[in-house]
């Protein structure tokens, strides 16, 4: 990796520092910022980059996945459909923010334990304002999955 100044900064960690600090809703202005960072990095380079370094575009913006805030807005309700699917309602426009924190949930480390109620989590289905959880079908994982997603994210059936 190419250091970039005295500081012992890496093109990674100025990218990084860039899309933390702003909000940047096309790739053609990061190059820009980065250019005046004297970064000088084409905008095919940039997207692979930008994939190895885990940042997306969600919500039209570049976000740096894993380190996002909870959304603001709650969880409407949570109803279980037998024998393995769990309806989230949000807000609209929220269902594909709540997913993709769900889905940032599943991994090797929770497919491996059996205390993890994510470990049941087998994906999800956003539209704009609901979200379907598929989860392994067991009814005590699908139970214990209902009740960690309430813990994890505001719930609030007064909206």
């Amino acid at each position: 990796m190419k250091i970039i100044n005295k500081n012992m900064k890496t093109e990674d960690d100025i990218i990084l520092e860039a899309v933390k600090g702003k909000i940047i809703t096309h790739q053609n202005e990061l190059v820009a910022i980065l250019k005046s960072l004297n970064v000088d990095i084409p905008q095919s380079t940039l997207s692979r980059r930008l994939k190895k370094l885990g940042i997306a575009k969600i919500n039209n913006q570049y976000t740096i996945l894993g380190t996002r805030p909870r959304i603001q807005s709650p969880i409407l309700s949570i109803k279980v459909s037998m024998p393995n699917i769990i309806v989230l309602h949000t807000l609209p426009g929220h269902a594909n923010s709540l997913a993709i924190q769900l889905d940032e949930k599943i991994s090797f480390e929770s497919k491996n334990s059996l205390h993890d109620a994510y470990s049941t989590l087998c994906g999800t289905i956003a539209g704009d304002d609901t979200v379907l959880v598929l989860c392994d079908g067991s009814i005590n994982g699908l139970e214990k999955l209902k009740k960690e997603i309430e813990e994890d994210f505001t719930v609030d059936e007064t909206y």
